[in-house]
Formats: C-alpha cells, structure tokens, sequence
C-alpha cells in the first residue's frame, strides 16, 4: 500500500532508487542479524520483521525527498494568459 502511494510522486529514477535501496538494504539486515549478530532464524524473526518495516519507512521519506516529480508548470502558464 506504501509503494501504491510513493510509487505516483516518483520520478521514473526515483521508483528504479527506490526498489534498489530497498532490496539492498533489507540484504544488509539480514547479513547483519543472520551474519555478524548470529541470530537463529527462530530467534531473529521478530528483529528481522521490525527492522524491515523501519528501513522501508525511511527509505521511502528518503526517497521521495530525493526523487519528488516536479510541480506541474502548465496550468500557472494557463492562469497567467487568461489573466492577460
């Protein structure tokens, strides 16, 4: 339901960062739990879960910050001729 909404404010670059970023960073939890903080996949479920929701939280803000779709210009050009 996050992508459905971001997914219409992005750019065509932001989408493609967008979904790079995520995967890459939901690899780079998992390696961390799984890898270098040697969580079972029993005991590291729930970390893993609420880590997912949070970096996909911020990763979509962060991505729109970076990758918005510019205003549309046409309809100001469109008010400033009907007033002249």
């Amino acid at each position: 339901m996050l992508e459905r909404l971001l997914l219409k404010h992005l750019t065509k670059k932001g989408k493609i960062g967008y979904f790079v970023g995520v995967v890459v960073l939901f690899a780079l939890l998992a390696v961390y739990l799984f890898g270098i903080a040697d969580y079972s996949m029993d005991r590291g479920r729930n970390p893993f879960f609420i880590g997912m929701i949070i970096l996909n939280l911020s990763w979509a803000g962060i991505s729109y910050a970076l990758w918005k779709k510019p205003k549309e210009e046409g309809a100001a050009t469109k008010v400033e001729v009907l007033e002249k």
